[in-house]
């Protein structure tokens, strides 16, 4: 442990000794950003003063694939694992650089959690039942507004102007979005390290948040969800392609993470499938 994660160690320690809002919360960011001055790093700029400021308990720890290249596309699996190696919370909230929730749906779920493991019994959260993509404009009213008095939509937002269409395997809505693990994950340490972290196999978008949901799914416990909604706020499509609506990293082709993410839906449920299809990436780090 070098003398920064020393510092943070002893920060964190602190929060929970004073029981600070979000005390032992370790929230998880992947992320990567070429354009520094874009909209994604905008987004994230202010997302990093929301979470500080909403629950100044918890370590907001962002996560690197220190492999992207120009060539290579984005593993978001490779960030994931990288924060939690440096995260100290028994909580850990893995959350997109882009994704808005309130923060007192991740208090609740930190507690149920918090209760159930007294109980000698797992929990674990997709925490809503409605998914939002937001347009330009309306996340421009998140984006204004103070991270200490942040933006709340009503539940349902009151204009569906305010959103772009969203569409999960063919179907249009926003309903869901919580049966692929997108955006927001809540979960004990101990289901993390259950699993063993995620498949970095995935690169590029798409596939590692609905894998990652099946193995825990299946190795640790069944995930509940809540009754709310997340938003996730907008930036122009990642693509080579100006034309292509299809989400995609930078350098990314299209649906090169389909065949393992299919072989994740085949192996849920079935512990020794899923843990042969975990250890096929574990054997080969």
């Amino acid at each position: 442990m070098n003398l920064t994660q020393i510092g943070k160690s002893i920060k964190f320690k602190a929060a929970k000794a004073l029981k600070l809002k979000g005390y032992g919360i370790s929230i998880l960011v992947p992320f990567h950003c070429y354009d520094k001055q874009g909209h994604r790093a905008k987004n994230w700029e202010w997302l990093a003063k929301y979470w500080k400021k909403q629950l100044p308990g918890a370590e907001v720890i962002v996560g690197i694939d220190s492999e992207v290249t120009n060539n290579i596309p984005f593993s978001k699996s490779k960030a994931v694992n990288d924060a939690a190696s440096r995260a100290h919370g028994d909580i850990f909230v893995i959350v997109d650089a882009d994704g808005y929730i309130s923060v007192e749906s991740i208090l609740h779920c930190c507690k149920e959690i918090r209760h159930a493991k007294k109980r000698n019994k797992k929990l674990w959260f997709v925490p809503y039942r409605k998914f939002h993509r937001l347009t330009e404009e309306s996340s421009k009213l998140i984006l204004d507004s103070s991270p200490a008095t942040p933006y709340k939509f009503s539940n349902p937002p009151p204009n569906e102007t305010l959103l772009n269409t969203e569409i999960f395997n063919g179907v249009s809505g926003s309903s869901c979005g919580h049966r692929y693990g997108a955006l927001i994950q809540i979960m004990p340490r101990e289901a993390f390290e259950e699993i063993g972290g995620w498949d970095t196999r995935f690169r590029g978008w798409g596939g590692e948040d609905y894998a990652a949901m099946r193995a825990v799914d299946t190795l640790y416990w069944p995930h509940k969800t809540l009754p709310i909604q997340v938003f996730h706020i907008w930036h122009p499509f990642l693509t080579n392609n100006s034309v292509s609506k299809n989400r995609l990293w930078e350098n990314q082709g299209s649906n090169n993470n389909n065949s393992l993410s299919h072989r994740y839906y085949l192996a849920q449920s079935d512990v020794e499938k899923m843990k042969n299809l975990m250890n096929e990436w574990k054997d080969n780090k």
